[in-house]
């Protein structure tokens, strides 16, 4: 029964000697200048930076704000405000704004210009805010993203609000 036990061992080294070239011979050292056209290589890619990155700086959109921060004074807990922000596009080619977002449910883009905006032209954005269940001083963001560069202009709006827990 030992023996039984070496030779089957015996057996299993022999077969795996066998294996052993074509191991060898499925990991081909590859000579690069010799590559195939059709191959896929990390020398063929190209990762700009920016897609901005050869655009004439004066031919892109420009957002000029009249204020990019609005107070809104003191108001009444549960008062809804809407206000507007006018701005110019004073860049070198047409303005498509994408994204107005609030940082917070109170804070809602309501509307904003959905054609692009030529240079030279005027334009608003319209933000509502709600005081409903908020107390005291507040200070939020509205985020409009366009195509410009950069792409993002954070517009900031202030409010004091007088609740039921808030002393004036």
């Amino acid at each position: 029964m030992n023996s039984t036990i070496q030779i089957a061992a015996r057996a299993k080294w022999y077969f795996l000697l066998l294996l052993l070239p074509f191991e060898f011979s499925s990991c081909r050292i590859t000579d690069h200048s010799e590559r195939d056209p059709d191959q896929v290589s990390p020398d063929g890619l190209n990762f700009p930076a920016s897609g901005y990155e050869n655009v004439d700086p004066d031919k892109l959109p420009k957002m000029e704000f009249e204020a990019t921060h609005l107070d809104l004074g003191s108001l009444v807990q549960g008062d809804r405000v809407e206000r507007n922000y006018t701005f110019t596009n004073t860049g070198g080619g047409p303005l498509v704004i994408s994204d107005v977002r609030g940082s917070c449910g109170c804070t809602v883009g309501k509307d904003w210009p959905k054609n692009p905006v030529k240079p030279g032209e005027k334009a608003t954005i319209s933000v509502s805010f709600d005081s409903e269940g908020r107390n005291g001083r507040q200070d939020k963001t509205v985020t409009v993203v366009a195509n410009t560069s950069p792409p993002s202009t954070v517009l900031t709006l202030s409010a004091e609000v007088i609740g039921p827990t808030t002393t004036p």
